[in-house]
């Protein structure tokens, strides 16, 4: 990315930042866990297991928030998997716009560390914007995207990211790299590499099955899959402005 639109991509999420400084919730919001608490969550960007490496501006609590329709629609997408003993498993949701500009902050900040580089192994962290893979104004921001995988609950979980390993890259045989307690999609999540692009050639004829059958579940729903990312999932006509209120913890 270049400066000038590095400056400016920073300037309008700042922007927009200020003009909803002090948003509280929509009513149309709401926490998924109230919607569905079946739903396996992993709220990745609020912890320190995610490609930053630590929690992100916005993030006070590892709980997925969305419109009120995104949730009743994933929620018919779990029932359905219930069936075939699977599970849904959120990585991201609501995403504040704080948090788009924190991303922003950590392309530029001119470091990338060993544990930066699982993420993305074969692309510089500046060229992640210019290249599609992050987005400075996401429907994550509008509550109408969400990141998210398939659990098998017939299978073996308890794998447990551990910060003091050293774990392979993204793209990594799913021995090798940290484990997600899901099954087995190619790459991790977030993996910023043409093996997380949803129809990428170069996967097992198992892992692209758990693919198509992960996007045509959603699409029954009228999720809408993004090519580049295998487990991003937008609902057409949900979205709108961008909101920037903190996840807060969940009281009920």
């Amino acid at each position: 990315m270049s400066l000038v639109r590095s400056i400016s991509v920073s300037f309008f999420i700042i922007a927009s930042i200020s003009s909803a400084s002090a948003q509280s919730p929509p009513g149309d919001f709401v926490y998924l866990r109230d919607v569905d608490p079946s739903i396996i969550q992993d709220i990745r960007y609020a912890t320190s297991n995610n490609f930053v490496g630590r929690p992100l501006a916005g993030y006070d609590a590892g709980e997925c928030v969305v419109k009120r329709e995104v949730g009743l629609r994933l929620k018919a997408v779990q029932q359905e998997l219930a069936a075939q003993t699977l599970s849904l498993k959120m990585f991201d949701c609501y995403r504040p716009a704080r948090a788009s500009l924190d991303m922003v902050k950590w392309s530029q900040n001119g470091r990338e560390t060993a544990a930066e580089r699982r993420y993305n192994p074969k692309i510089p962290k500046t060229e992640l914007f210019r290249l599609g893979y992050i987005a400075s104004r996401s429907q994550h921001s509008a509550g109408a995207a969400v990141d998210l995988t398939l659990v098998d609950l017939k299978a073996d979980n308890s794998g447990r990211y551990d910060p003091s390993k050293s774990y392979a890259d993204c793209t990594a045989p799913v021995e090798a790299r940290a484990p997600e307690g899901s099954v087995d999609m190619g790459t991790g999540y977030d993996c910023t590499d043409t093996k997380g692009h949803t129809a990428a050639p170069s996967i097992t004829p198992e892992q692209r099955a758990w693919r198509k059958r992960l996007v045509a579940a959603m699409a029954r729903q009228g999720f809408v899959n993004y090519s580049k990312e295998w487990w991003h999932f937008s609902l057409p006509g949900a979205g709108g402005a961008a909101y920037d209120f903190p996840i807060q913890p969940r009281t009920r």
